[in-house]
Order: C-alpha cells, then sequence, then structure tokens
C-alpha cells in the first residue's frame, strides 16, 4: 500500500494480525460505525482464493516455514540458541501452525477465573470456543483420511491403557486418545485471517497495512494516542481513538516496553523513558516443554503410505493426540503425546517418524527483555524450562518419555517404525532431557491477565492495561496459565470473548 493511502486516524488500531488480530479486527470492521487499521510486520498475500500465498503456508498438513520472526532462545536448558518459530504474516501462526485444534481442560479456565478473572470460567467461555470453531471450519477427520501410522498410533496407545474418547475436546476428560479435530480443508490451512478478514476486506471499514513493524505507542496522561510504525523504511504516526497489541507472547510486550510500560528501572537503563511501571510486562513466560524418540520407518511403513497416497488420500504428519495424567497429576491432566511422520528428506520413499511427549501443565516460567529501544532487534527470550526448583516439570517429562517408548514398543506400531534410533536412544536420564527439550509452539503469559490487586498482572479481564485508558492486549500473552492443548483455537476463544465485550 502507498503511505500516502494510510489513512493518518483510525476508530480502532489493531498492531499484529495473528489469530487474535485478525479476529478483533475482522469482527471491529464488520460494523458499520468502525474504521478499523490492522498493521501487520509481515505480507498480506491477500484472501483464500488468491494465488499469491506461498505453497507452505496454505498447507494444512505440515507445519509451515516461510516469513517467520527468527526468535532465538536464550534459555540455558542445553539449547541456548533453538530457534522459536512464530509467524510473520497475515494470520500470523494460524499460517504456520499444524491445524491441530485443540480446546485444553475445565481447571485450565477455571484456575483463571480463581486469579480473579470473573466471566472466564469454563462455563462462560464455552460459547466463544463453540463460535472460533464454526468461523475456523474446524472438523473432525473422515476415517479414510486416517493415514496407516496414525491408525497404529492409536491402537497401540490403547494398548497401554489411555481409553479412545469419542470427543478429545471434553474440557472433563481428563484420560483419552482420538484423532484430533483440524482448521483444514482438503489439506488445505484455513487460517483466522481467511476466517475473519476475508469478509470484511472490501467493505469499507477495514485497511490492512502490510510490512508494517510496530515501534512503540505513544502515550499522554494514561491515553494511548497514536502508533510509530516502520514502513518501506520510513516512520509513519497513526493515531486512533483505541489502541489493540495483538503481537503475540513476544511481541507484544516487546511493543509495550518499548512504550515506556514495563518494569520502571529496567527500561530506565535502556534509555527508554517509562510512562508506566508494570513489573509483569514480559514476565510469567511458558510453553508446554516436550521430548521425542525418533525413527526411520520400515519398508512396511512406506508400503502402505504409498498405497495410501496413490489411493488419491492427502497424508497429514499430524492426526493423533492423546491426553493423559502423571502419577503426581492431581485434577485435569498434565501430558501430551502427538506422533507425527513426515517423508524422509532426500531419501525416496521412506519416512521419518517421531512420538512426542509434553508436559501441559508447567510450574516453571521464564522472561522476555528487550536487548534495546532498536524495534529491529531481538529481545532476550528465556523460556525458563524445567527451572522449577522440586524439579516437578521434569520428571513429568520422564514420565512422559517413559510412555512415549512403551507406545514405540507395541507390536501394531513398532512393525512401521523399527527400532528408536540413536539420537534419542540416549536419553534416558533428567539431565539428558533437561538438554533436549523442545518447546511445542504454544507460549504465553508475557502480559498477564489479572485484577489490579495482583502486583504481576498486565491487563483486566477484558485486555485493558491497567492504568491505561483505550490500550489493550488481545492475544496469548494475557493467558495466565497455558492451556492443556494446542494454543490457536483458544487464542481464538479469547479474541472472540473479549471482543464480544468492545462491539
Amino acid at each position: 500500500m502507498a503511505l500516502s493511502n494510510i489513512p493518518k486516524h483510525a476508530d480502532t488500531l489493531v498492531v499484529g494480525s495473528g489469530t487474535a488480530g485478525s479476529i478483533i479486527a475482522g469482527r471491529l470492521a464488520s460494523r458499520t460505525d468502525q474504521k478499523v487499521i490492522l498493521l501487520e510486520a509481515g505480507p498480506d498475500y491477500g484472501s483464500f482464493q488468491n494465488k499469491n500465498w506461498p505453497a507452505d503456508l496454505l498447507n494444512g498438513t505440515v507445519i509451515g516455514e516461510t516469513d517467520d520472526w527468527g526468535y532465538k532462545s536464550s534459555s540455558p536448558n542445553g539449547q541456548p540458541n533453538h530457534n522459536l518459530e512464530r509467524a510473520k504474516v497475515i494470520g500470523g501462526c494460524s499460517s504456520h501452525n499444524g491445524c491441530i485444534a485443540i480446546w485444553g481442560s475445565h481447571v485450565d479456565y477455571d484456575t483463571w477465573e480463581s486469579y480473579g478473572n470473573k466471566g472466564w470460567s469454563t462455563q462462560d467461555i464455552l460459547p466463544f470456543f463453540n463460535k472460533a470453531n464454526k468461523t475456523l471450519r474446524v472438523r473432525d477427520f473422515k476415517r479414510s483420511e486416517i493415514t496407516p501410522f496414525h491408525e497404529a498410533c492409536v491402537s497401540s496407545i490403547v494398548k497401554t491403557g489411555i481409553p479412545r474418547t469419542n470427543n478429545i475436546n471434553d474440557l472433563y476428560e481428563d484420560n483419552g486418545v482420538d484423532i484430533s479435530p483440524v482448521n483444514s480443508l482438503d489439506g488445505k490451512r484455513f487460517n483466522a485471517a481467511f476466517g475473519y478478514l476475508d469478509p470484511v476486506r472490501e467493505n469499507g471499514y477495514l485497511t490492512i497495512v502490510a510490512d508494517a513493524l510496530v515501534n512503540k505507542i505513544n502515550i499522554n496522561d494514561n491515553k494511548a494516542t497514536s502508533v510509530d510504525t516502520i514502513i518501506n523504511k520510513e516512520h509513519i504516526n497513526i493515531s486512533a481513538d483505541r489502541i489493540i497489541i495483538s503481537g503475540g507472547a513476544y511481541e507484544s510486550p516487546s511493543i509495550l516496553m518499548r512504550s515506556g510500560i514495563g518494569s520502571a528501572s529496567s527500561l530506565s537503563k535502556l534509555g527508554i523513558n517509562p510512562q508506566l511501571d508494570l513489573s509483569g510486562v514480559g514476565e510469567n513466560l511458558h510453553d508446554h516443554p516436550s521430548i521425542n524418540i525418533k525413527f526411520q520407518g520400515t519398508d512396511l511403513l512406506s508400503n502402505l503410505m504409498d498405497e495410501f497416497k496413490q489411493s488419491g488420500n492427502t497424508v497429514y504428519s499430524e492426526q493423533t493426540i492423546a491426553k493423559t495424567r502423571s502419577r503426581n497429576c492431581k485434577e485435569g491432566f498434565d501430558l501430551h503425546v502427538y506422533p507425527v511422520t513426515w517423508p524422509t528428506v532426500n531419501i525416496n520413499g521412506k519416512w521419518d517418524c517421531g512420538i512426542y511427549s509434553a508436559n501441559m501443565a508447567p510450574i516453571s516460567r521464564g522472561h522476555l527483555a528487550l536487548n534495546s529501544a532498536n524495534p529491529l532487534g531481538q529481545p532476550i527470550i528465556d523460556q525458563g524450562y524445567l527451572n522449577d526448583p522440586g524439579d516437578k516439570d521434569i520428571t513429568v517429562l520422564m514420565e512422559g518419555l517413559e510412555l512415549i517408548r512403551e507406545i514405540s514398543h507395541q507390536k501394531d506400531l513398532s512393525a512401521l517404525i523399527g527400532d528408536e534410533l540413536l539420537e534419542t536412544s540416549k536419553i534416558t536420564s533428567l539431565d539428558d532431557i533437561r538438554n533436549s527439550a523442545l518447546h511445542y509452539y504454544h507460549p504465553v503469559g508475557t502480559c498477564k491477565m489479572g485484577p489490579d490487586s495482583d502486583s504481576k498482572a498486565v491487563v483486566n479481564t477484558v485486555g485493558k492495561v491497567h492504568g491505561m485508558d483505550n490500550l489493550y492486549v488481545v492475544d496469548a500473552s494475557i493467558m495466565p496459565n497455558v492451556p492443556r492443548g494446542n494454543t490457536n483455537i483458544p487464542v481464538a476463544m479469547v479474541a472472540e470473548r473479549i471482543v464480544s465485550t468492545l462491539i
């Protein structure tokens, strides 16, 4: 978009077009009295029908890679520089993810409410889950779409004592395995931009500005007045009556801190003039730490998968999800199992396989901080994996490791995947797990939702920043605790819930 065509003012300005930002902007722009500007740091490839979309971002059978922020972890967990993939594109991580549409546990949302967040109990948020599912076209796989690999995974998991469930999204069920619902249509990922922005792209109330990197929010007397953004290397100022930040767990706190909202002492050391002393900004960062075991599929798997493909079926790398409790879990569940398979690179006809387990209720917490006030710089991201003093988190992962090895030894599955590869078979101790832990693509918590009485809370129950009149944060960063599930649909629920209060 030409700079001259960008409006100078909006009723609502939304920063970030990920799942939450697309929902907020789309819902508000559907009104006939709301001029909405949506700023996206990455490209906008257009509507679902547009031919400009990179193939991997439309391919709902694998995780996408194009247009990534390039974040690196500084966590001292044995991998201080491992990648923390986050999509920098219209639709955000809903344009990258595996399309797994999981909700979590009733414990998650009832716990949010117990922290003083009225209106966030399980019963309160169920209508917004259903609304998000409908708009994102979440569906169940047909039986004919389940790959031979995942058929064997489900039957093998059942043999370890985890029952087959009729609804993996039953929030009151703590033990079960099934093929996950997905927001993928005939192998094409149906991202949040397709569901929420496409219907209002041409209605005259929404302006999408792509390749717009937000530097900071300008503040005057506890009121957000405008946004400084960098477009084509030029600094552009856009004012708005209401500003909503939806940059995700890494970018939203970064924008707040560059704007002078955060720990006053830390900001002053970076030469940033403190506007609002909120020490919780950037704190409470967490994700689901995970561990995996790897296999090179057997010839039998190759033959079955080739036959499956030749029958005209689409091969999905992810389908199976199991949820269960570790021995010390008192309520809900705290383990996920998710097997994955994909064609082996440079070896025609062979298939790589992995079985992952994740700790879904981590105690450990990390933090995010700025390196500098430069918006082009990378923040310091310490995931804080496995740092709880009692080592409860790593003990849960050890149980997960034992479980996925038990699953891999079941006859139905072992015939397809063979023996565990040497690189993961060496993972046997707690120290090995500490040095091998992976992320599950679900960072949350850095702009925690909570009441004024919580010194670490950043926003209230409708996402409004404490101490500000018209500045909001709506995305995964406001989640006090990570839900026990893949976070895309829970983020959509959060956005649907909050935007209903803003319209």
